[in-house]
């Protein structure tokens, strides 16, 4: 075997040559290259969409602009590269390698990104209803754009120090993905506690009417269905990568190292987990009328440049 992959790669270099697995193989990058296309179509028209529409430009959905961009990441660049180094021949080592290791960081990094950034949506939805008289002065869109800037600076360095020095940025992953979950849950925790609280004082309005009640009920109804499908993105986004983080738990467990067969699921894992970012762009169309009204309008602008050609 060539020198240049080294032990790191000496198993994925096993498991192109065997035979066993290569009919799934080639079924897994079918798979990948029909999703790449229908995930990049339909994130790059979200992300399109909210920036050319001005009355979308509000932190919640800059916020939902920035997951559709990482899902469009995988689509152009993380799937695209897992199906190239499945497919280039092995015994080009080098070429394998550099399919390889393009696959690894961004695969990698924009699962972070995304991650991350579903943390701070949840944190943005929480100060929209703890706050909500400062909101609009404190939560603002450059200050969001900011925050998505840093969070891409964040997950890059954190790819590139895993070159330098793996374990400690192992364990710094670990720290800041704990964070962010724990942030997250706790931010959905207390939402729901005070839609709860509001719901009841909504209640009691209505059975003493007066003036400003009939306003607050279709904000409160409003705001329940944004954070709905937030919440879906979230379990959808835990269930599909999931399976990856038990599988890394029980290859730490066992303690045998990285087989043939191991690799064979984590190619099943990382099809299936990449269906996520394939579904979100359907699921923001059903959910949020005003993405589904600006895909629309983008479209029919389109189809009149078009005819006016």
């Amino acid at each position: 075997m060539n020198s240049f992959c080294g032990k790191e790669l000496a198993p994925l270099i096993l498991a192109a040559r065997d035979d066993r697995f290569s009919n799934v193989i080639w079924f897994l990058c079918i798979v990948n290259i029909a999703t790449a296309i229908v995930t990049v179509m339909g994130n790059l028209s979200v992300v399109i969409a909210i920036w050319r529409t001005p009355s979308l430009h509000r932190p919640s959905f800059v916020l939902l602009s920035g997951l559709a961009l990482s899902d469009l990441g995988v689509g152009l660049i993380s799937q695209p590269f897992f199906v190239a180094h499945n497919m280039v021949d092995s015994h080009n080592c080098s070429l394998f390698y550099v399919y390889f290791k393009v696959h690894e960081y961004f695969a990698n990094q924009l699962i972070y990104v995304t991650f991350i950034t579903l943390c701070a949506t949840a944190v943005e939805r929480f100060l929209a209803l703890k706050i909500h008289l400062r909101y609009k002065e404190l939560v603002t869109v450059r200050k969001t754009l900011f925050c998505l800037f840093l969070i891409w600076i964040t997950a890059s360095i954190r790819e590139v120090w895993k070159w330098i020095h793996r374990p400690s940025a192992m364990i710094g992953g670990i720290i800041l993905g704990f964070g962010a979950s724990s942030t997250t849950v706790i931010c959905y925790i207390k939402i729901f506690r005070i839609v709860r609280y509001h719901q009841t004082q909504i209640r009691n309005q209505i059975q003493i009417p007066h003036q400003g009640s009939q306003a607050t009920i279709p904000n409160i109804a409003r705001y329940r269905k944004s954070l709905r499908t937030l919440f879906y993105v979230v379990c959808f986004f835990c269930l599909s990568y999931l399976p990856w983080l038990f599988l890394g738990i029980a290859i730490k467990a066992v303690n045998k190292g990285i087989t043939v067969e191991i690799l064979f699921v984590s190619r099943i894992f990382y099809t299936t987990s990449s269906l996520n970012s394939c579904f979100n762009p359907f699921l923001y169309c059903w959910r949020m009328e005003e993405i589904r009204q600006a895909i629309k309008e983008q479209l029919k602008l389109l189809r009149w440049k078009n005819s006016g050609n």
